[in-house]
């Protein structure tokens, strides 16, 4: 009876063993099913954000072709005015003149519509972040650090500068 009591015991423990052990199976067979849902989220996450990043390539370079078309569309007439004018031999230079400043205004407008400002003129205060130095002068004319000559105006579009204006500088 004793030997029963021990075979069944025996039994017993075998039986939780196998139970823990089918336990922790299935807790590694869940584990295993968690991480390979987390694996496949972060594919799919990966995969989203290089469709995203070669749309937003695709829409900025697309956009940026649209805007240099816009652009050279505005300036294809000042473009034809410049051959019309070239072709003109027998103009006087009066009227030559005129049809410079013509063009030139043509240009001025285009900048305005586009929102770009020209700046850089003399008297005004010597900004480093706008203005390129390439010379200076002693001059009691001019008080210190103020723009004496400007060699190149200085265009900008709102805050952004496009290009820095190119002056002498009175110290």
């Amino acid at each position: 009876m004793e030997e029963k009591e021990n075979v069944t015991a025996a039994e017993e423990k075998e039986e939780k063993k196998e139970k823990k052990s089918k336990k922790k199976a299935d807790k590694a067979a869940e584990l295993q099913a968690e991480l390979e849902e987390q694996k496949n989220q972060y594919l799919r996450l990966a995969a989203e954000y290089d469709n995203y990043r070669k749309r937003t390539q695709r829409e900025k370079d697309a956009l940026n072709g649209d805007i240099k078309a816009y652009i050279i569309g505005e300036i294809l007439p000042v473009i034809d005015n410049f051959e019309r004018a070239t072709s003109n031999t027998s103009a006087d230079y009066e009227t030559y003149k005129k049809g410079m400043e013509m063009i030139f205004t043509q240009f001025a407008d285009i900048f305005s519509k586009l929102g770009v400002e020209a700046f850089g003129e003399q008297g005004e205060a010597f900004d480093p972040m706008m203005h390129n130095a390439v010379m200076h002068i002693d001059s009691e004319d001019f008080g210190e650090s103020v723009v004496a000559q400007v060699f190149a105006k200085g265009y900008k579009i709102g805050d952004k500068v496009i290009r820095c204006a190119t002056v002498q500088v009175a110290n």
